[in-house]
């Protein structure tokens, strides 16, 4: 167990009071209980669909700051149930699409064939009944791995400039081509 992980379980037992038994144990358990209930494919998918978005450059993609895990923790734990079952129907309904339109799975295709697919779920509209307050899948997914890299260590501290004591404010800071973005995560 890391410093963050035990962090999170003293925070939730701290706070169990508040929390339903049963939904505390779930939580202590951590995620690979979280794993076990979901299927491998979708973590792959779920996997190379972030690493799509955040790929690996200079600095570790969103596959190597384990986004995938994160996923499928944030949306079992996170989400309502209708919302839940929505979110894994739309990555059923994408993967199938993906199928369809490319000849094959989506963690089968190119790079290029990823990010031409990952592009029409972004262009996608709302279809005729659906609630415009819940955010498309692409839009649900996307904002999930933005969340999930940043808090990461991997993201906070090799993709941003993590400063665990940071100094006073400086207004008239020069900013350098390659100086990185400050966090306030942690």
């Amino acid at each position: 167990m890391n410093r963050r992980e035990s962090l999170q379980r003293i925070a939730l037992v701290l706070g169990g009071v508040a929390i339903a038994p049963d939904l505390l144990a779930q939580a202590i358990a951590g995620p690979s209980a979280t794993r076990q209930n979901t299927p491998e494919d979708r973590l792959h998918i779920l996997d190379e669909m972030a690493e799509t978005i955040i790929p690996t450059t200079d600095t570790p993609g969103a596959k190597a700051a384990k986004v995938g895990e994160f996923i499928v923790h944030a949306v079992e734990y996170c989400l309502p149930n209708d919302r839940k079952k929505r979110f894994w129907d739309d990555l059923d309904a994408a993967e199938t699409a993906c199928k369809r339109q490319m000849g094959k799975s989506f963690t089968s295709c190119s790079d290029n064939e990823r990010t031409r697919f990952l592009q029409q779920l972004q262009a996608q509209k709302h279809a005729k009944g659906d609630d415009p307050s819940v955010p498309m899948f692409f839009t649900a997914l996307k904002m999930l791995v933005l969340h999930g890299y940043f808090t990461a260590e991997i993201g906070a501290t090799l993709a941003l400039n993590y400063d665990p004591i940071p100094g006073g404010w400086i207004p008239d800071m020069l900013i350098e081509p390659d100086t990185k973005a400050w966090t306030p995560l942690f």
